[in-house]
């Protein structure tokens, strides 16, 4: 079973966007920067680390659901859920 916010598909799609924002941050910091930046470096480096590993989570999850033919996880009740909607 899968667990919201930690290894649900959305939460890993929600966090390759969020990964992919800031790596364009910071290119866009470094692009507009007047010298060479290598802590700006250093971090683009670090995103891409971060993406690429998401992304092989995210792989790994979707052969997972092909392979079993089915998605299963915890549903999540949402704190101001309203009851029978």
């Amino acid at each position: 079973m899968k667990i919201p916010n930690l290894n649900t598909l959305s939460t890993f799609i929600d966090r390759l966007c969020i990964e992919n924002v800031k790596k364009a941050h910071f290119i866009f910091l470094l692009e507009n920067s007047l010298e060479r930046d290598s802590v700006l470096e250093e971090k683009i480096r670090q995103q891409e680390k971060i993406i690429d590993a998401l992304q092989l989570e995210l792989v790994n999850l979707l052969d997972e659901i092909l392979s079993k033919g089915k998605y299963e996880y915890f549903g999540e009740i949402r704190t101001f859920q309203r009851e029978n909607i």
